[in-house]
């Protein structure tokens, strides 16, 4: 019988890792790190059968720990092209921000890639003597792929994070996917509605261009792989005016290199391109000042102020009132941005800033809400046994409630519990 042991990412996110298991061989899907200080990894695992490591997509909970399973084993990396250079920059990254104290060394982490069996879109590769993978689309971040896997006449999908909803940066994940038997599916947003795409970019269009017409600078604290981009990407499809500097600074400036040597990854390369092209690359603190003080729209890291350039700006601009601090992601309680969207205040570095600049948020998703988790999951042929991970507890329980309603079977599975398939 084929074993799946769900490693992390139970009734939590982060840490996520997936070992399957079939007689004499193993796979491994994710290798992720939960974000605390320090990082936390998923348990070790036996690697001697390991017949490679699948990974779903670059985000640090999903990719934090894979150069500790790397350095340990001789086994492929598959994952998009997209996902492998991506993760090495976030890997890099979390070495310098965690200054080293991490269960791996910085010259582990090029084994990303010179372990990595680059793989495409539905691209079906044989692993061992059972396994056979195939990624599909999965429409959360350039390069994001759902994990197929077949053993021995079961198919198994893995999710990963998936969004249905096509987005100005992003193709949807694929809705038609073939027949699985079982489906480990994230639940992140179980419990959301998200609001309408279009309506959310209009009301973001409104304000930038509110804030810029009384002299204001918007300020954008957004992720650097994924978010940056999206922003970008939705300034250059509503024509801002030319005479609006538009600047991008910290790590998004190198996301956006990798994203245009990887245009197959995206909804349209060549609005990406214009969108690279008719931004501002920020390179040291004058220009930092500058952008600041000459007004226009900054996308920056960290995307709820907490670290990054988008700090730096923040001291700078949050005094004015014609400035505009606008959220476009999920602010995490107990950070930066959840205490300025609830208190119109912020702590920093032992200091509370008194905000008087605008402060808006206009959420743009990168998961499915619940209502888009559902259609997705409730497509797959075959009648699925279905594994919830990747939320809080709460949203975990919910989906599995919610499956359960609609007929199906579906679990919420416990750190390190076994299941056979």
């Amino acid at each position: 019988m084929t074993q799946i042991t769900f490693l992390g990412s139970c009734r939590e996110i982060g840490r996520a890792g997936f070992l399957m298991e079939e007689i004499d061989e193993s796979l491994l899907v994710d290798y992720g790190a939960k974000l605390t200080e320090p990082p936390k990894f998923p348990d070790t695992v036996p690697l001697e059968n390991l017949q490679g490591v699948a990974l779903t997509h670059a985000h640090l909970d999903h990719s934090g720990g894979i150069p500790l399973i790397l350095s340990k084993t001789e086994a492929s990396l598959f994952c998009t092209p997209a996902t492998r250079d991506l993760s090495l920059l976030l890997l890099r990254d979390m070495y310098n921000v965690t200054k080293g104290r991490l269960p791996f060394t910085r010259n582990d982490i090029p084994l990303v890639r010179r372990q990595c069996q680059a793989t495409a879109y539905e691209e079906t590769l044989p692993l061992g003597h059972h396994f056979e993978m195939t990624l599909f689309n999965a429409g959360h971040i350039p390069g994001s792929a759902m994990v197929s896997i077949r053993v021995d006449g079961t198919r198994v999908l893995f999710t990963g994070d998936f969004n249905a909803i096509e987005s100005q940066l992003n193709l949807g994940a694929r809705k038609n996917l073939p027949k699985h038997d079982v489906v480990v599916t994230e639940s992140t947003y179980a419990r959301r509605s998200n609001p309408d795409r279009a309506e959310i970019e209009e009301a973001l269009i409104d304000s930038v261009i509110e804030t810029l017409e009384r002299g204001g600078t918007v300020l954008i604290p957004a992720f650097a792989v994924g978010r940056s981009q999206e922003i970008m990407c939705i300034l250059e499809r509503h024509d801002i005016p030319q005479k609006y500097p538009i600047y991008v600074d910290g790590m998004a400036r190198k996301v956006n290199e990798i994203l245009v040597r990887h245009p197959e990854y995206l909804q349209n390369p060549q609005a990406f391109s214009r969108a690279v092209s008719r931004s501002r690359t920020i390179q040291d603190s004058r220009d930092r000042k500058r952008a600041a003080e000459n007004g226009g729209i900054i996308v920056s890291p960290a995307g709820m102020l907490k670290g990054g350039a988008s700090h730096l700006y923040f001291k700078m601009l949050h005094d004015d009132p014609r400035n505009t601090i606008i959220m476009v992601s999920f602010q995490i309680p107990g950070t930066p941005g959840a205490e300025l969207l609830a208190t119109n205040k912020v702590k920093v570095g032992g200091r509370t800033y008194e905000v008087d600049a605008d402060v808006r948020m206009h959420h743009l998703s990168s998961h499915s809400d619940a209502k888009g988790m559902l259609n997705l999951l409730q497509r797959i042929p075959g009648d699925p046994e279905f594994y919830v991970v990747h939320g809080e507890s709460e949203s975990c329980d919910k989906l599995e409630e919610t499956l359960q309603k609609k007929g199906r079977k579906a679990h919420v599975p416990e750190v390190n519990e076994t299941v056979e398939i």
